[in-house]
This record gives C-alpha cells, sequence and structure tokens, in this order.
C-alpha cells in the first residue's frame, strides 16, 4: 500500500513538474517575444523621430515581397548623405530570417548599397554626385519583410 501511494505521489509530482516547465519555457518565451517586440518598436520610433525632423527623401515600404523602387530624386551638388535603413518581419509569429539590400542607383550605372541581415536598424554614409537618383530595396528572404528608408544631408 505504501508503495502504491508513494507511486502515485511521484506521478502527480511529474506531471506538476511538467506543466510548470511548460508554463515557465512559454512564460520565458513570451518575453524574449516581447523584447525582441520591444526593440523593434524602440527603433522603428527612432527612425520615425528622425524622418519627422530633417529627412531630405524617404521610402517606406510596409510589405517587401521581392524588388521595390522608389521614385526619383535629385542632388544638386556633390552631398555626404546618411542613409538610414529598418527592417523587420511583417509577421512576428511567423519571422523571416532578413537579408535584404537598400541600393541608391543612378542613371550613370555607378550604384551605392547596404545590406541588413535580421531585424536592424542600420546607418551608412555615402557621397553622391550631382544628378538624379532613385532607391531600390531587395529582399532576398522566402517571407515578407518591411523596410524603412531614410535619407538624410550631413
Amino acid at each position: 500500500m505504501l508503495k502504491r501511494t508513494f507511486k502515485k505521489f511521484l506521478l502527480c509530482g511529474v506531471a506538476v513538474s511538467a506543466l510548470t516547465i511548460g508554463n515557465q519555457a512559454a512564460f520565458a518565451s513570451g518575453i524574449k517575444q516581447n523584447q525582441t517586440s520591444l526593440k523593434q518598436v524602440q527603433s522603428q520610433v527612432q527612425v520615425e523621430k528622425q524622418s519627422q525632423d530633417d529627412a531630405f527623401y524617404w521610402f517606406h515600404l510596409s510589405r517587401l515581397d521581392s524588388i521595390a523602387s522608389s521614385g526619383k530624386f535629385t542632388i544638386d551638388s556633390k552631398t555626404s548623405v546618411k542613409v538610414v535603413a529598418f527592417t523587420g518581419s511583417v509577421y512576428p509569429s511567423y519571422p523571416a530570417f532578413i537579408d535584404s539590400k537598400v541600393t541608391i542607383v543612378n542613371p550613370y550605372g555607378k550604384n551605392l548599397s547596404m545590406s541588413l541581415f535580421g531585424n536592424q536598424y542600420k546607418e551608412e554614409y555615402f557621397v553622391l554626385e550631382p544628378g538624379t537618383y532613385y532607391l531600390e530595396c531587395i529582399n532576398y528572404a522566402g517571407r515578407p519583410v518591411f523596410m524603412n528608408v531614410n535619407l538624410y544631408k550631413n
């Protein structure tokens, strides 16, 4: 009888432990997702704040499946520009491994580009000669991403 009672007690303990571990794992997973979401929101707020301040050109894509081109913009004199890009998965619950590129294209065939990997906020500096340009955004991932690109004069 004591042996049977001990087995029942042991089985109850195993069941409670399994439930507790599963709940803790789900809780920890929720914390990690919330931290990732918070980082994305903080980066997005930073990009949006900058874009409201003094960006002279921007291209915001709520969904980029493969490739997209912006409208044209003109640079009148040799100008140093800061390119700020932010990427993230369109479906956070079904994340994409983000592998993307932003290219500044001019009619003379000289292209300047920066690559982005993962949910990323990135800045790079380029010098643009006078001319007309456009942005080309490419998503190499198999899932859709969003991408915000802002240009600032230095």
